[in-house]
């Protein structure tokens, strides 16, 4: 079940449709499949074995998908590298997933050349046969290696099985009602689970059509909707954000049906604004790289109803367990507990054995999973699900709850969480509380250390130009509405905030200057 069949038969099928687009390329379906083609058979030629392993350094666009899938035809496993890793980060993650070679596009230095061979995406089109087969794969066989930013230690290796990839892609479609009319953006960098797998694999799969951006820009994503006609793309919160900042108003943007984010937490009251600037749904979820990244999301038809959640649990892929991070206990609906994932979408390990039996653990199916007697089965992507009264669940490392409708609210990070003399901290029930101010473009909340008090509540806000705000209102609404220990001891306003790989706040750099 090679997940590169997919562009073969949309090839045999609509064969003159167009397939992806970036804005200096575009390719059909059948040039796709035709590139691929090239690309797996130069890689045979190159000596890349099935099961070898090939990284990718490309920003998103049609050489990075025609790359991908060429990977996948000739058995191996692609590894997109970050574009923001320096060497040392890359150098890293070539040796953690043990890359065979490195392919290059889009002007990218030969990142790794020292230490592995190069080649750019058209050398590989030059050398290649387009009459190259597609090698068969199982589903539990691996497909690609996505790393996580490695903003809080080392990124970490998450293989993604052709079983996640497919089971991903066509609950997507099937969730979000998609069809082959309807034309996707992607934003979200390609080497990121977002990018890769939220719109370009499954809109492959739909056999309908994706353009990328090669990298965020809000005028270029407007025109792109505007020129393109583009119905669906998805975002995390910081794109959505700067959206309201551009002249919204100046493009027409009526194609558009519905925004996707996720990725890190929006702040619900900016969902409003997000909405009527675009004219379209603002639909929140919730994933991993683990879940390749389906886990919950807010279906088409619960638009507007939850405001805060981020949907419901996408229970024919996935089961749901929440726990005591302490105890291991499961707790009844409603209770605050970790987040504990299995199912079709969830990878079966991390390139690290020890990082895969850290955050994998067995546990009993009761629980708030959805089968009572769950197996691994064809498909599933979970090389040792279990069977009986006990299954293997990933420890997700986030704190959340169901509500009374099933609908997923998430607290915060595990690690974002923080203890102070008094209590325990949520930051982001505090950010929330915050983002309700006139003036506040963003804000994040992270802990620091006062040599005297220990632990301490500091805010960190970024206002909006013109704003007159000031850190004795932020502190008096936080008075207001939080518990004493919650009240922010510091109010630091910034101009800009550090920003992950893919476009999150980086809260470790922030803890590391407030």
């Amino acid at each position: 079940m090679n997940f590169a069949n997919r562009v073969d038969r949309a090839a045999r099928n609509a064969p003159e449709r167009r397939a992806v687009a970036d804005p200096g390329a575009s390719l059909t379906f059948a040039e796709l499949a035709r590139a691929s083609d090239r690309v797996a058979s130069a890689l045979r030629s190159l000596g890349v074995e099935v099961g070898d392993r090939v990284a990718i350094a490309a920003p998103s666009g049609v050489a990075f998908v025609a790359t991908h899938l060429g990977i996948l035809k000739r058995g191996a496993l692609t590894v997109p590298l970050n574009q923001r890793f320096d060497e040392r980060q890359a150098e890293y993650v070539l040796s953690d997933a043990d890359a065979e070679l490195v392919v290059t596009a889009g002007g990218n230095p030969t990142v790794g050349a020292d230490s592995r061979p190069a080649y750019t995406h058209d050398d590989l089109l030059k050398r290649g046969d387009p009459a190259h087969g597609t090698v068969p794969r199982k589903a539990a066989d691996g497909a690609e290696i996505l790393y996580t930013s490695g903003t809080t230690g080392a990124p970490k290796g998450v293989i993604h099985t052709h079983g996640n990839v497919e089971a991903n892609a066509r609950a997507l479609v099937h969730y979000k009602e998609w069809t082959r009319e309807d034309v996707a953006l992607t934003v979200c960098p390609c080497f990121h689970v977002t990018g890769l797998n939220v719109t370009t694999t499954p809109f492959l799969d739909l056999a309908a059509t994706n353009h990328l951006l090669p990298g965020w820009d809000p005028e270029a994503a407007l025109t792109a909707i505007e020129q393109y006609g583009v119905t669906y793309t998805f975002m995390i919160p910081t794109m959505v954000l700067d959206l309201l900042e551009a002249d919204t108003e100046a493009y027409d943007l009526s194609s558009l049906e519905t925004v996707g984010v996720g990725g890190s937490p929006m702040p619900s009251e900016r969902i409003d604004a997000v909405e009527d600037a675009l004219g379209c749904a603002l639909l929140e979820g919730y994933g991993l790289t683990e879940t390749t990244p389906l886990a919950a999301f807010t279906r088409p038809e619960d638009a507007g109803r939850k405001p805060g959640s981020v949907g419901r649990p996408a229970n024919e892929v996935v089961d749901l367990r929440i726990e005591d991070p302490d105890t291991g206990e499961a707790l009844p609906r409603g209770e605050r507990g970790e987040l504990l994932w299995a199912g079709d979408t969830v990878t079966p390990r991390y390139t690290r054995d020890q990082l895969t039996a850290d955050r994998f653990v067995r546990r009993p199916v009761d629980g708030t999973g959805r089968r009572p007697d769950p197996g691994s089965g064809p498909g599933s992507g979970i090389s040792d699900g279990g069977t009986g009264s006990h299954r293997r669940w990933l420890r997700s490392g986030d704190i959340g709850w169901l509500d009374e409708d099933g609908y997923l609210h998430v607290v915060d990070r595990l690690a974002d969480m923080f203890t102070t003399g008094c209590g325990d901290v949520h930051p982001r029930e505090i950010e929330s509380v915050i983002y309700g101010l006139d003036g506040v473009e963003a804000v994040t909340v992270v802990d620091s250390r006062d040599e005297v008090r220990g632990t301490t509540v500091a805010a960190v806000v970024q206002p909006r130009a013109g704003a007159d705000l000031d850190d004795a209102t932020v502190v008096r609404a936080c008075e207001r509405d939080l518990a004493d220990h919650e009240v922010p001891d510091r109010v630091v306003f910034v101009d800009e905030f550090p920003t992950t790989a893919t476009g999150k706040i980086d809260r470790q750099r922030l803890r590391d200057t407030v």
